[in-house]
This record gives structure tokens, C-alpha cells and sequence, in this order.
């Protein structure tokens, strides 16, 4: 999985939490060595394998945000992008009826896992025997997403890679930022957008019923600029070195092109100010 992205974090990002774990960051009294994978419950787990679903600072080395996983696990949790989705959801059945990730293989033969995903693509139930009981009942795996952008969209992530203030913060921003009633519009579009997530072009053609996104950008921006400096925030600069104002409402990125159409920035709303916002 070296040089990888991970639910929106890149290799270096990632690299980080590897490194505070090294340095001892996770505590002198914690220690991976003689837990259970916590994904299938082997307790014959390697000790130096674990997986982290957060590499947001700062690092936590406890689920949800890590997990002690055994290799077999690890490789199929990172494998499920390049597989049929039926074939997770196979391996999610074996896990939840008690097997080990070790054993799945053995189990299901190529030959048998082809026939058994056919049978679940096509809507039919199928039964797992019972392996040994389950003590993990969170099930955190199952929902764990399998699409493929999640590897580098900010939307990924479960938290922002930017500590955020507090609610009670934005809240009193937000009321001295006093929002017109067009700009609340457009935070009610952003906040219950799929996945927090929205363009300019969006925003424009929805709530301003425009077809120019510089007028969503440059109202959006200035709602943002005020928020952010009644929050005292830092500004992520441009990569021209110009203050970014969004980024204290919103996480950006430039999603791949689709069909050899170059796609919009996209714009995801962090979880604390959807929360405000909604509130």
C-alpha cells in the first residue's frame, strides 16, 4: 500500500501517523502486540499490522480511527477497489458468520467465489454457515465504502485534515458574519448537498439561478472571508499564495475528469459547519 491515497488522505499524509507511532505519540503504555484483528477476530494477528481509517491530527491510534488487523484482512480491505464489489460483500459475510480472513480463500476457491458473487449480483440470498461466534458486533467494515474516488476526495476523510473551532465558535461567526437571506440559501445548498459536497456552478444554477459560477464564487467567497476573520482563521493559501477563505467553511479538491470532460472544483463542507448550519 506504499505511496497509496486513502479516504482522501495521500501517501504523505498517511506516511505521518506511521511516524508518530514510531516516535511513541500513541502513549508508553499502548501497545498493538497481543490484540485480536479487529476487523475478523484472529487472534494470531501480526503485531506490526494495523490499518487507520483517519489520519487527521491529531492521530488517535484507537477505533474507530485504527484498528489491529491481521495481513489477510489488510490486504482485502485495500483490495476491494480493484474487485467486484460482490466479492467484498462475500468476504463481509464470511467475516460476520466468524471466519478469519485467512480462511477465506481456502473456503471459497476462485471457482466458488465467482459462483457465489453471480448469485449475490443478480439480488439472490445466500447462506453462510456459521463459523465461531462473533465477540465484535460494530461491524464497522460493512459500511466502508467501495467507491473508488473516496481513495483521494476530501469527503472521505472523517475528519478535516485542519482542526476546526468549536460550534458554539461558528455559531457566533456566523451571527457576525450576519448572512443575507441569498447567502443562507446557498449555505442550506452546501450543507445538504450528497456528501457535503457541491460546485460553484451547482450553487449558481440552483440557488441563484445563474449560469455564471464566478457570481456563486464571489458572493460564497465574501460570506466565507467574513466568517473566517470573526474566527480569527488562518486562510489556506493558493498555490499563488493568495488567501484561500473557503477553506474555513469547506475542504476543495479537483476531482478526475469523466469521459475526457474536465470536471468542476469541488467543494466539501466540514462536518462541523454542516452541523451549525443545520442546527
Amino acid at each position: 500500500m506504499s505511496g497509496a491515497s486513502y479516504n482522501g488522505y495521500s501517501w504523505k499524509q498517511r506516511e505521518l501517523i506511521l511516524k508518530a507511532y514510531r516516535r511513541g505519540e500513541a502513549g508508553p503504555d499502548f501497545t498493538l502486540e497481543g490484540k485480536p484483528c479487529g476487523l475478523c477476530g484472529d487472534p494470531n494477528r501480526a503485531p506490526t499490522e494495523w490499518h487507520s481509517e483517519d489520519y487527521s491530527q491529531p492521530f488517535t491510534f484507537e477505533p474507530p480511527q485504527s484498528y489491529p488487523l491481521c495481513k489477510a484482512c489488510h490486504l482485502r480491505l485495500h483490495k476491494r477497489f480493484k474487485q467486484p464489489a460482490e466479492e467484498w460483500k462475500l468476504f463481509c459475510r464470511h467475516i460476520d458468520a466468524g471466519g478469519y480472513g485467512s480462511e477465506f480463500v481456502p473456503n471459497y476457491p476462485l471457482k466458488r467465489r465467482r459462483e457465489l458473487c453471480a448469485r449475490i449480483a443478480a439480488g439472490e440470498s445466500i447462506e453462510i454457515e456459521p463459523i465461531r461466534p462473533r465477540e465484535d458486533a460494530t461491524g464497522w467494515w460493512r459500511e466502508l465504502t467501495l467507491d473508488p474516488e473516496s481513495l483521494n476526495a476530501p469527503w472521505a476523510r472523517p475528519r478535516p485534515l485542519r482542526a476546526r473551532p468549536d460550534e458554539e465558535a461558528y455559531r457566533a461567526a456566523l451571527e457576525s458574519a450576519q448572512p443575507s437571506e441569498q447567502e443562507w440559501a446557498i449555505l442550506h445548498f452546501h450543507a445538504e448537498a450528497f456528501r457535503r459536497t457541491t460546485t460553484m456552478r451547482e450553487i449558481a444554477r440552483e440557488v441563484l439561478r445563474s449560469e455564471r459560477p464566478q457570481t456563486a464564487n464571489l458572493l460564497y467567497g465574501r460570506l466565507a472571508k467574513r466568517i473566517g476573520q470573526a474566527l480569527k482563521w488562518k486562510p489556506d493559501p493558493r498555490s499563488d499564495g493568495t488567501p484561500f477563505w473557503m477553506s474555513v467553511i469547506a475542504e476543495g479538491w479537483q476531482p478526475p475528469s469523466k469521459n475526457r470532460h474536465r470536471r468542476d472544483y469541488e467543494l466539501v463542507m466540514a462536518p462541523i459547519v454542516r452541523a451549525v448550519v443545520l442546527s
